[in-house]
């Protein structure tokens, strides 16, 4: 892992290869922030020339993963793509390295947003502004959403078929059963279901994978918010950001969603033209399982290192991994009932 002295002069190095204005930059300070799903992310003041900046360096150290395996090339051209577009609020990118050659890991350098985060405008709001701020959250799923996907990169795979893409998505939980070291008999049942209560399909799209909004930030004098951290980005159902949206909602207050569920699926679809058949509840309360299933395989394959591990199985994180894999398998039953009650 790099120290903060070496990651400045990777830095430096970085943006002055990819734009001559820093050729006399300076960094004044780097400070650690929170921010990334599986990285380090840091706050850049520095001076070039008579101006200044600040910059949002994400840096992920040698070795080091997240529950979900990323390929950073393909993040790094889903970043460049978004920085040329104009319906998508997002943080332009201004530089990166993903080949290593000024840092020892992928590394992504940012223009740093001035504003607040959406999470932290939530929180200090009144109950009774929750449904105008669920609305700009519908607002910017449906710009992600809305993106022709033929524009995307080439590099990002592409489902043949929304039938294909939803196949691939139920045999991830077969398949998390059959690799794990133990039984896990209700992956068979949630397979089966989902299986048996498949939703209208939608239009495959470009998914954010992490739409929460902690992700979010509420920029100066906008009545939208900015969009970042894309790394769990692919090509899917647009379902899944509005379901792990739903589940996030529900575990990290305020819950501005259940303020006025029906004014945010109205916006969404008066925003993408999806219809009420297939945005709707009950529809999103499927893609709730389906947004989750990857980061559940995650943990019960971390679940299965630490068993094998007989210091590792009494640790606190072997706790962890437990406890969330219960609370996520209450969500995906909640979730059942809303779709069952809906039909």
């Amino acid at each position: 892992m790099m120290d903060s002295k070496s990651l400045e002069k990777a830095t430096l190095k970085c943006l002055k290869a990819h734009d001559s204005k820093y050729s006399d930059a300076k960094i004044r300070s780097l400070t650690p922030i929170s921010g990334g799903y599986s990285r380090l992310t840091y706050k850049v003041n520095l001076s070039h020339g008579a101006n200044s900046a600040d910059l949002i360096l994400q840096y992920l150290p040698k070795g080091a993963t997240g529950l979900v395996r990323v390929d950073r090339k393909v993040e790094n051209d889903v970043l460049k793509f978004l920085s040329q577009q104009k319906g998508i609020n997002t943080p332009r990118m201004l530089a990166s390295d993903v080949n290593e050659a000024f840092f020892d890991s992928a590394t992504f350098i940012f223009e740093a947003e001035k504003g607040q985060t959406f999470i932290e405008v939530c929180r200090q709001a009144k109950q009774k502004d929750y449904s105008d701020l669920n609305k700009v959250v519908a607002r910017a799923g449906a710009a992600v959403h809305s993106q022709d996907i033929e524009d995307l990169p080439a590099s990002l795979p592409r489902p043949a078929s929304w039938d294909e893409y939803i196949n691939k998505q139920i045999e991830f939980f077969r398949r998390t059963e059959s690799e794990s070291l133990t039984s896990r008999p209700f992956l068979r049942y949630m397979a089966q279901w989902l299986d048996e209560n498949r939703p209208p399909p939608a239009p495959l799209s470009l998914v954010h994978g992490d739409f929460q909004v902690s992700n979010m930030i509420q920029a100066n004098n906008s009545k939208d918010s900015v969009l970042v951290d894309w790394e769990l980005s692919h090509i899917g159902d647009p379902r899944e950001d509005l379901g792990w949206f739903t589940m996030v909602c529900g575990a990290i207050p305020p819950n501005i969603l259940e303020a006025d569920v029906e004014g945010f699926y109205e916006e969404y679809r008066a925003k993408t033209g999806l219809s009420r058949e297939v945005i709707n509840p009950a529809t999103t309360a499927y893609f709730l399982i389906i947004s989750s299933i990857q980061t559940h395989m995650g943990m019960m394959k971390s679940s299965d290192a630490l068993a094998e591990s007989a210091e590792q199985s009494q640790s606190v994180l072997a706790a962890y991994y437990m406890n969330i894999t219960t609370y996520q398998h209450m969500n995906w039953m909640n979730a059942i009932k809303v779709v069952e009650d809906a039909k």
